[in-house]
């Protein structure tokens, strides 16, 4: 990452002063902006929640690592290309209120990069912006955005930011176009003063069980005072039309509970509940109003729901677009 976008030293100009250090401070990190879930040792598609019974791996415990990932691969791979423009490079100009790194990059890479932070109105938050241009050209297409509120400690802090894949796409920055992140991914707000808080709506994400079918993914994620988290989402397919909503609950020793409701574009609802065990995250209890076994929704009623970690069910509330 350091050689992708390294700015050449003669370039950098150094400059700025306190703002320029109160930039570097406020902007948001991969590290920092992260999704958590249990820890469940392997990950599973979205696809994974299949009937289970007692004493089997918990899938839904995948489920919600596979979840994080959606989110976390792509957005820390942009992040990274912020913090290392803004850690290891001076700014180009700035003045009071505005600071500028770039355009430029190492001289094999095809791209020129540019980063904009600039003081907003309100004095205390900073307006960002990243964009992107192919050598030899000068137009410029911003992929990412945001505003970035610091906190008491560097890369801590609360705002907001958008990624446009589709936008990065113009550039190329992924490479191969059957892999890349589509569509727009909005991080509506963060914080990560005291335990993490995230809330996202990623519109035209790449569904990665059906070839060429998109969803649109709708998520709430915080962490608790003791080390587990809650994670609240939900997923809109749009080409089937197919919805399903998931409430992750986990402790810190990865004992949890997911309930799920879904609503099936065949016009089939159900709702069904499953709890985990911490290490190796066995199912302790199943339960579904689908009473026949009929992946990934229905199954009968297995062990008992005195043995979770979180009664009662407690059904999702989100819908995504």
């Amino acid at each position: 990452m350091r050689k992708l976008l390294a700015l050449p030293l003669l370039a950098a100009v150094a400059c700025g002063g306190a703002f320029k250090d109160e930039a570097r401070d406020a902007m948001p990190s991969s590290e920092t902006v992260s999704m958590g879930s249990p820890p469940s040792g392997t990950q599973a598609s979205g696809n994974a929640a299949v009937y289970s019974t007692a004493g089997d791996r918990s899938q839904f415990a995948q489920l919600t690592a596979a979840v994080a990932v959606t989110f976390n691969a792509p957005t820390a791979f942009f992040l990274g290309i912020l913090r290392h423009v803004v850690e290891d490079s001076e700014p180009t100009s700035c003045d009071q209120n505005s600071c500028t790194w770039g355009p430029g990059s190492e001289p094999l890479n095809p791209i020129s990069y540019k980063l904009v932070v600039s003081r907003n109105a309100d004095g205390a938050s900073f307006d960002w912006s990243l964009s992107g241009a192919i050598k030899p050209g000068t137009t410029f297409v911003t992929f990412a955005s945001g505003n970035a509120r610091p906190g008491p400690q560097r890369h801590h802090g609360s705002g907001k930011f958008q990624i446009d894949f589709e936008q990065a796409a113009l550039l190329d920055v992924w490479g191969d176009p059957s892999a890349r992140p589509t569509g727009q991914l909005s991080v509506d707000s963060y914080s990560n003063v005291g335990p993490a808080h995230l809330q996202v709506t990623y519109l035209g994400a790449r569904d990665t069980d059906h070839v060429g079918q998109l969803n649109n993914i709708a998520y709430d994620y915080s962490n608790d005072n003791a080390g587990g988290g809650n994670l609240d989402f939900a997923v809109h397919n749009t080409t089937s039309d197919d919805r399903f909503s998931v409430h992750s609950r986990w402790k810190i020793d990865g004992r949890g509970r997911a309930d799920v409701a879904a609503a099936l574009g065949t016009g089939v609802n159900v709702q069904l509940s499953e709890c985990w065990s911490a290490a190796p995250f066995n199912v302790l209890y199943f339960s579904s109003t689908l009473t026949v076994v009929a992946p990934p929704w229905g199954g009968p009623t297995s062990g008992t729901e005195s043995s979770c970690a979180y009664s009662p069910a407690a059904y999702s509330e989100t819908s995504a677009p």
